[in-house]
């Protein structure tokens, strides 16, 4: 019985439509946090949207979204590679999409459309909203217009995705719907003259099919063991989205080892609003060292160190500043520009001496305290010692100018150029310098915040 659907086609065919399903779930997860559309590099509350998209408005982080999003992203942009390079091998794309085959002129049309200009472009799209790869590439930004302008030609790219969706069902439908998903699943048009299960597996195969299940789980562990010995391997690696937190995590390492810069902007890009996730901590400590002009304050720096030190504001305001104009985006969507003041983290590490076997530094905000009125520590955080020794990696006591404000983290807050806001806790009352893989978060969600 003659094929219709090579075994290629099948297997990247439904793992596309997992891929595509569990993309758009997890992207509405993260849409419905800021559902609203900007263009060119900033937009929040407070400033003029290009689009209100008519869904429930709910603000707050997609802590889960985030890493299922990224995982279904790798297994798209895999499964394309093999769809392609398997299409080239074996002249399907050739045959079928360019020349008179299997499909009329406004089906190859559509699926030419799909594979070469709509999933680029949500790759592309994707990729713009990375500040670590804007960070090499900022072209990728700056040719859509902006961050929030790729923001927006995500959704729309994504929209388009949807409406090719909707018409290939239809067409499906119309021709026969359970014969094209049989035929989608076997390779064969009718299952009416079936091989023989034996057929199907032969002494050959199954030793085949041994041998490349061994080789691949070689090749795991392989990569795993090399990934770890170069700091590939993110702290969040295990169980199935830890796949695409590692995926993520060493190609942005790989791509980003120069030291890339996070693009600085001009005094008249600071923004009129710069929006704020939460008020300032409430407690009776944190309000008493505000009305004092945190006098009190000591920010401890622990842990690997040859010298432990406890600095004051004033002691971290002597030591030498500078300043960075970046943008700041918030994984629920909106953004900013402001110009923030500090010390490089990079200088005060070297102050301590940190051992050679540091591998991540821990940021603890000040105890808040939670509805039970028991005072807990919230939003801690960490980062690894490449972006602890990036340039543009600042203990930020400034914003425009000024003291840093209390909503926007005073006395100190971490300022991360390469990172979404998340990244940047603020409120700093200590760090700690480990290797401990273990302790780097207490929330949950996504932990290398460069994408």
């Amino acid at each position: 019985m003659p094929q219709r659907h090579l075994a290629v086609v099948r297997v990247t065919h439904w793992t596309v439509v997992a891929s595509v399903l569990g993309l758009l779930v997890s992207g509405v997860g993260i849409l419905i946090s800021h559902p609203r559309l900007y263009w060119g590099e900033t937009g929040g509350i407070g400033t003029e949207s290009l689009i209100d998209l008519p869904i429930p408005f709910v603000i707050g982080p997609s802590v889960w979204n985030r890493p299922i999003h990224f995982f279904f992203a790798w297994m798209l942009v895999l499964t394309g590679l093999v769809y392609l390079a398997g299409g080239f091998l074996t002249r399907r794309l050739r045959r079928d999409l360019l020349a008179a085959g299997t499909y009329n002129v406004v089906q190859r049309l559509a699926y030419l459309a799909v594979v070469f200009v709509v999933f680029p472009a949500i790759l592309w799209t994707g990729l713009a909203m990375s500040f670590g790869v804007t960070s090499v590439l900022p072209i990728l930004a700056t040719a859509l217009g902006g961050h929030q302008s790729a923001r927006t030609l995500h959704f729309v790219s994504v929209v388009v995705l949807l409406l090719f969706v909707v018409g290939h069902t239809v067409m499906v439908y119309l021709a026969g719907f359970w014969a094209g998903v049989r035929a989608m699943i076997t390779g064969h048009v009718s299952l009416q003259r079936e091989r023989p299960a034996s057929a199907f597996l032969t002494r050959r195969r199954f030793i085949t099919a041994g041998l490349a299940t061994a080789a691949g789980a070689a090749g795991v562990g392989a990569a795993i063991h090399v990934g770890d010995r170069y700091r590939l391997i993110p702290p969040n690696h295990t169980g199935v989205l830890g796949v695409g937190e590692t995926l993520t995590y060493a190609s942005q390492r790989l791509l980003t080892s120069g030291h890339s810069l996070a693009r600085e902007f001009a005094q008249s890009d600071i923004s009129k609003v710069a929006p704020v996730n939460g008020p300032h901590p409430k407690d009776e400590e944190y309000l008493r060292l505000l009305a004092d002009g945190f006098r009190d304050w000591r920010l401890s720096i622990e842990g690997l160190v040859a010298r432990p030190l406890s600095l004051s504001l004033d002691e971290l305001r002597r030591l030498p500043a500078e300043s960075h104009i970046l943008l700041h985006a918030c994984e629920e969507g909106w953004s900013y520009i402001a110009e923030w003041t500090g010390v490089r983290l990079a200088a005060v590490l070297e102050l301590v001496q940190t051992r050679p076997e540091a591998r991540y530094i821990v940021f603890e905000p000040f105890a808040n305290p939670n509805q039970s009125g028991r005072l807990v520590r919230v939003l801690w955080d960490s980062i690894d010692m490449a972006d602890a020794l990036h340039p543009q990696t600042l203990l930020a006591h400034g914003m425009n100018g000024e003291p840093l404000p209390p909503d926007h983290g005073a006395p100190v807050r971490l300022r991360l150029g390469r990172h979404l806001g998340y990244k940047n806790t603020k409120y700093l009352s200590r760090i700690i310098v480990t290797d401990r893989r273990d302790y780097y978060r207490k929330s949950r969600g996504t932990w290398y915040g460069g994408i």
